[in-house]
């Protein structure tokens, strides 16, 4: 058990089950069971939405008296699928923790103008998160030279188009032209997801091809994703769309798209 809250107290992100497995040395029949113990007790919690494990509040309470880096991050976090403000106890309850937790985090927060607090009492990210991401330059650079690429392979499949980079395990979706239809796949821009199991972890083992995976990122939808060829970025350009929809465009065909769109964006920044 103190392996795997040390394993999960040196990350910066959460980890899948597989990984606390193997990092661990743990077999992974008994990982589960492991982990669904300590998650009664609240030292680890399970994000859905990455399929995923991190420390929980009993772990953090554990260094009550004086609010800790990992406390921090997991505020932040609480805000990754939102863009509005959160109150307290919604804040407490996105990022795994306890509400008197949170409450002796957040003052640090805002004085550091990471969290902004407003006057209904909600909290909204704060301008030093927007100064802190534009000094990753080179990702800045990427989204303009894609951004273009984007709309036309959005207007081209009219499905919502994706601008992902890689990030150790996991997948940061950066940009995201969004389909004009209603029922589409929307909000996933800051979003880290595993890459395990998906379309985008299938192009990064296999790049310069377009992979397509069903019902990996959500039940019902497809992605099909492909590598950006080109040695200073470890990025790739994806489509995601309601399953049925895109079988009736024609799977090989939007492939074909992606593929195409992501030798354009590295031909682009190639110039």
């Amino acid at each position: 058990m103190l392996d795997v809250l040390e394993f999960l107290g040196r990350r910066n992100s959460p980890a899948p089950a597989s990984i606390i497995a193997s990092s661990c040395n743990i077999p992974r029949s008994s990982t589960y069971g492991l982990l669904n113990l300590l998650k009664s007790r609240r030292f680890v919690a399970y994000r859905a939405n990455e399929r995923a494990w991190t420390l929980g509040s009993a772990a953090f309470e554990l260094s009550a008296d004086a609010p800790l880096f990992a406390h921090g991050l997991a505020v932040l976090r609480a805000f990754a699928t939102v863009s509005r403000g959160l109150t307290p106890r919604q804040i407490a309850s996105g990022a795994g923790m306890s509400r008197g937790a949170v409450a002796r985090i957040l003052p640090y927060l805002v004085e550091s103008d990471l969290l902004h607090a407003d006057t209904d009492g909600t909290y909204s990210l704060g301008l030093e998160l927007v100064s802190l991401a534009s000094r990753v330059g080179w990702v800045d650079r990427l989204r303009i030279a894609a951004r273009a690429h984007l709309m036309r392979l959005r207007d081209a499949t009219q499905e919502t188009a994706n601008l992902i980079v890689l990030d150790g395990d996991h997948a940061i979706y950066v940009d995201q032209v969004e389909s004009p239809y209603a029922l589409r796949h929307t909000g996933w821009v800051g979003r880290r997801v595993p890459l395990a199991g998906t379309a985008t972890g299938a192009a990064f083992e296999g790049p310069g091809a377009a992979h397509t995976m069903a019902d990996a990122v959500e039940t019902g939808v497809t992605a099909i994703a492909c590598t950006i060829d080109i040695p200073d970025f470890d990025a790739a350009v994806s489509i995601t769309a309601p399953s049925w929809r895109i079988e009736e465009f024609g799977v090989p065909r939007a492939e074909h798209m992606v593929e195409a769109v992501s030798h354009e964006i590295a031909l682009r920044l190639r110039a």
